[in-house]
């Protein structure tokens, strides 16, 4: 069976003043359905922030340009606060809880791809989101959330009462995010621009040339 292998843009799903989130459609690319494959790319601007979510596929997480900040839960461990950059792969598990932000001046650009197999729909992720007004912590007070995320109460307001249903928001300037720790990204991260060859060729640079 011939399948088209035309490049496509992706199209944007959502967004606003923080930055944008895209995706390749499998109906216009047929080698993302056929190969149960997803296809998505996060674009934030200076304090954007995208909101606390999970997937329905595991995928990983490429950083494309820009540096950043990641917050990831693991099932039944504390969360990883990981400064990222661009070059850093990022494997997230299926049901992982991440969320995203950027407080420089380049934009962060990060590409996520991943195994659909097990997808509500084949070539797609589909994303929950836990905070805003299409988060599943909208139900429930902020005492309850607060006390499940321990946060502040104020910050539990602004996260879960008073954002869009974008999944994306612009942080004020002022806003403290938690700070990445050095040993956090041990394990988690694995800049590909940096890591070390597997088979090294006596003056091989000259291939290169």
């Amino acid at each position: 069976m011939d399948i088209e292998l035309t490049p496509r843009l992706a199209k944007k799903v959502y967004g606003g003043e923080g930055g944008a989130y895209y995706a390749w459609c499998p109906e216009e690319l047929q080698m993302l359905r056929e190969g149960n494959i997803g296809a998505s790319k996060l674009a934030l601007e200076k304090n954007g922030f995208a909101l606390p979510r999970y997937s329905d596929s595991a995928k990983v997480a490429y950083v494309l340009q820009g540096c950043g900040v990641a917050g990831i839960v693991l099932p039944e461990q504390e969360e990883k606060i990981v400064a990222i950059k661009k070059g850093d792969a990022i494997a997230l598990p299926f049901g992982v809880v991440t969320w995203w932000f950027n407080k420089e001046d380049t934009e962060l650009v990060v590409l996520f791809l991943g195994d659909t197999s097990k997808a509500h729909k084949a070539g797609s992720f589909t994303d929950f989101f836990l905070t805003g007004t299409n988060g599943i912590f909208t139900g429930f007070s902020s005492e309850f959330v607060g006390r499940a995320w321990d946060l502040e109460e104020n910050v539990v307001k602004s996260l879960v009462g008073k954002q869009t249903g974008s999944g994306i928001v612009k942080l004020d300037a002022a806003f403290k995010m938690p700070e990445p720790k050095k040993e956090h990204r041990d394990g988690m991260a694995l800049n590909c621009e940096e890591a070390p060859l597997d088979v090294n060729i006596k003056n091989g640079e000259g291939l290169w040339c």
